[in-house]
């Protein structure tokens, strides 16, 4: 005995379907989205300090994607009192820089953490999409003429 499967009514187009849009993400990702922000900043950190920021906040956003509320908390207390106690040291060097510039460098995780994220330093870091966000560039447009001139 043979089956046949029939096919599609003649004269119509078989139906295509469109996948689904994908949806925004929630989350950046494992690193969060860090972004430099010293040209839109009233007043940020050195050049070299930034760059350092770039590194570093990623890193401990990374470190800190699993950890409980709780030990977010600890991790957050600790930063604030070694910043409080050596922030001098993390910006004109001292016996207590290194530990103070990673502190920072966590304090930023941490904030990040929050809806909107945080802006300081000349950085930007968040989470989540959010709006406003500076990390989330317009659709690139082709140079002009003049401006292919100029480069």
């Amino acid at each position: 005995m043979t089956t046949a499967i029939p096919g599609p009514p003649v004269g119509k187009e078989p139906v295509q379907h469109e996948p689904d849009p994908q949806p925004t993400p929630d989350m950046h990702g494992p690193f969060g989205r860090v972004v430099d922000v010293r040209k839109d900043a009233p007043t940020s950190a050195s050049s070299a300090w930034v760059t350092w920021l770039l590194f570093m906040v990623p890193l401990c956003i990374a470190e800190f994607r699993d950890l409980p509320e709780l030990e977010i908390a600890r991790v957050s207390a600790r930063a604030a009192d070694l910043i409080a106690s050596h922030g001098d040291d993390a910006q004109y060097g001292g016996h207590h820089q290194r530990s103070a510039r990673t502190a920072i460098a966590k304090g930023l995780a941490v904030l990040a953490r929050a809806d909107g994220g945080v802006t300081a330093l000349g950085i930007h870091a968040c989470l989540r999409p959010h709006a406003g966000c500076p990390g989330i560039s317009p659709a690139l447009s082709s140079p002009s003429k003049h401006e292919e001139r100029d480069v």
